[in-house]
């Protein structure tokens, strides 16, 4: 694939003799950090491009981008002045990857004109309250990040297309799963770090195919409630609540593949045995906080050689000791 960079060139519009003067087997083109403010001209760009970056320009509207490459697959616009999706029905049919982070776009509505096969849709950093007018969003749409965003709860979420598997809700201002049972059926990904979540009261509207539960950076402090979870859930996320122990914590999915959390939020790592016994019985990735914190959790592993399967996790800590002392890179990329 061949690149070309046009990055602080201080270009005005696709009409500048630079883009003119392209050659037509340009498949990806950087227009970071330029002066272009309109679509206008842009049927003068190769009409073989995959993929066009156009971060930190000045573009206010999708109006005239039906002059895009008929063949455009990603469009990154992060860092524009587009406040809303109208005439984004103009944009390249075949679109798959879509990045508007860092816009002014306040609502979903007018998203029923983008391009219907679009795959992903970023939108970082906007100023969205509500998942009110969702339902013009592409029904085959898989992955949608909305990080640092205004909404506040779940309400109008049966609007999101039914085909949604990644739903990234970082840093909103989220307060309860109340309302969870409008996500999509088969979704997988939820991420809500950042947000305002007490508990675990509603999760078991969640969706019973969820994999990955990231909750870090809330206000959740216990365990309570945990059994509500969904059944398949092999991911979950709390780093960063004011969870004081593991009480409570037996409830935890039993599929649950890695927990990940603060060594420093438990005050008596001991709790591990009395409250989490179902995690030795089923993987050693599920307490993956002890490969992190071997150091912390030592003295605990040495008084349990009684019990064969914490015998056997504790072989594998020092093997995995041995193996970090002997190439760290390698290892760290192995458990990532």
């Amino acid at each position: 694939m061949k690149n070309m960079y046009l990055l602080h060139k201080e270009i005005e519009s696709f009409n500048d003799t630079l883009i003119k003067e392209l050659p037509q087997d340009v498949e990806t083109l950087y227009l970071v950090n330029n002066q272009i403010s309109s679509f206008k001209g842009c049927e003068n760009l190769p009409r073989n491009l995959k993929k066009i970056i156009l971060t930190d320009n000045q573009i206010s509207s999708f109006k005239h981008s039906e002059g895009l490459p008929i063949g455009l697959e990603i469009l990154e616009l992060g860092d524009n002045q587009i406040r809303s999706f109208e005439f984004s029905k103009k944009l390249p049919v075949g679109l798959k990857e879509l990045y508007l982070g860092f816009n002014q776009i306040s609502s979903f509505e007018h998203s029923e004109g983008l391009p219907v096969g679009l795959k992903m849709l970023e939108l970082t950093d906007n100023q969205i309250s509500s998942f009110e007018h969702s339902e013009g969003l592409p029904r085959n749409l898989k992955e949608l990040y909305l990080y640092d965003n205004k909404i506040s709860s779940f309400e109008h979420s049966e609007g999101l297309p039914r085909n949604l598997e990644e739903l990234s809700l970082f840093n909103n201002q989220i307060s309860s799963f109340k309302g969870c049972e409008k996500l999509p059926r088969v979704l997988e990904i939820l991420g809500l770090y950042g947000n305002q979540i007490s508990s675990f009261e509603h999760s078991e509207n969640l969706p019973d195919d969820l994999k990955e539960l990231h909750l870090g950076f809330n206000q959740i402090s216990s365990f309570k409630g945990c059994e509500k979870l969904p059944r398949n859930l092999k991911e979950l996320y709390l780093y960063d609540n004011p969870i004081g122990s593991f009480e409570h914590s037996e409830g935890l999915p039993r599929n649950l593949k890695k927990l990940i959390i603060n060594k420093t939020q438990i005050k008596y790592p001991q709790n591990v045995l009395r409250h989490t016994q179902f995690k030795f019985e089923t993987s050693l990735e599920t307490i993956k906080f002890l490969q992190w914190y071997y150091h912390d959790f030592i003295y605990l592993l040495n008084e349990i050689k009684c019990n064969p399967r914490l015998e056997r996790m504790k072989f594998k800590l020092e093997e995995e000791e041995k193996q970090i002392k002997k190439d760290p890179e390698s290892f760290y990329k192995s458990i990532i």
